[in-house]
């Protein structure tokens, strides 16, 4: 019975390792040790003098409506499925889209 215990524990610890593993190279992939130091300095002080970016949030407020005054003023007439004509060419999608590939 406690060598059950033993094996689950150094399973779950083992499992453990590999995903904080993962997670390590993933985020070194994405950017090198030393500007994560850097973005992880500045969050922190950012958090200790208390700039926060949601306060340079505008607020929204919800608004009240029914179901029945949605469906009314945001319906239109017809299949719900898109025509020919309304499915946008590859050229409209890409001046829509914005890459971030480099």
């Amino acid at each position: 019975m406690l060598a059950n215990a033993i094996f689950i524990i150094i399973t779950t610890l083992a499992i453990l390792a590999l995903a904080v593993g993962v997670l390590f190279s993933v985020m070194v992939s994405r950017r090198s040790v030393s500007d994560w130091q850097t973005h992880l300095t500045q969050v922190t002080k950012q958090l200790k003098d208390g700039d926060h970016a949601e306060d340079e949030q505008p607020v929204i407020r919800p608004k009240r409506a029914s179901l029945a005054t949605v469906i009314d003023e945001e319906s239109r007439e017809g299949s719900a499925y898109l025509t020919a004509e309304e499915i946008p060419s590859l050229d409209q999608l890409r001046s829509r889209t914005t890459g971030t590939d480099d």
